[in-house]
C-alpha cells in the first residue's frame, strides 16, 4: 500500500508535466513563446522595413562610403578578427561626453551605424551625440541587435 501511495503522486506529476509540454508547443506555435524554431521565425524583423534603415550606413565593409565616414564623426573605428572568426568593431568616442561602443559580428553579419541627423556631423566633429547608435544585421537581412533609442 505504501508503494502505491508513493508511486501515484510521482506518476501524476510526471504525466501532468508531459501534458503541458505538448499542449504548450501546439497552442503557441504561432507566437514567440512556442518552440525555438517558431520563436526565431516569428521574431525575425527585416532591417530594410525599419524606420531607422534610411539613416543607416554600413561600417563593417572593407571600404566606407563618404556618408558612413561622416556618420562616424566623433568616433575612431577599429576592427579586429577574433580567433573564432568573428569580427570585433570598436568605436572609440572622441567626444568626452559620449561613450565607447563595441560590437562583435559573427560570420555573415554586418554592422550599420545609424545617425538620425547626418547634417549635424560637420568637419569630422559630432554636434549631437545623442543620435548615434548601431544595428547588427544577419546575412538574411534580419536585425540581430537593434539600435538603442529608436
Amino acid at each position: 500500500m505504501k508503494k502505491i501511495l508513493l508511486v501515484l503522486p510521482v506518476a501524476v506529476l510526471f504525466l501532468a508535466g508531459c501534458g503541458n509540454v505538448s499542449s504548450s508547443n501546439s497552442s503557441n506555435s504561432n507566437n514567440s513563446t512556442g518552440g525555438s524554431l517558431s520563436a526565431k521565425s516569428s521574431s525575425a524583423v527585416k532591417f530594410s522595413d525599419q524606420a531607422y534603415a534610411k539613416n543607416a550606413y554600413l561600417i563593417s565593409a572593407d571600404t566606407l562610403s563618404a556618408d558612413a565616414k561622416m556618420a562616424l564623426a566623433g568616433f575612431q573605428m577599429s576592427k579586429k578578427t577574433l580567433p573564432d572568426g568573428s569580427v570585433q568593431i570598436d568605436l572609440k568616442a572622441l567626444e568626452s561626453q559620449y561613450h565607447d561602443q563595441s560590437y562583435t559580428l559573427k560570420s555573415g553579419e554586418q554592422l550599420y551605424f545609424i545617425d538620425k541627423f547626418l547634417g549635424d556631423d560637420q568637419g569630422e566633429k559630432e554636434a549631437n551625440i545623442g543620435d548615434d547608435t548601431a544595428a547588427i544585421v544577419d546575412a538574411s537581412g534580419n536585425v540581430v541587435s537593434g539600435p538603442n533609442g529608436f
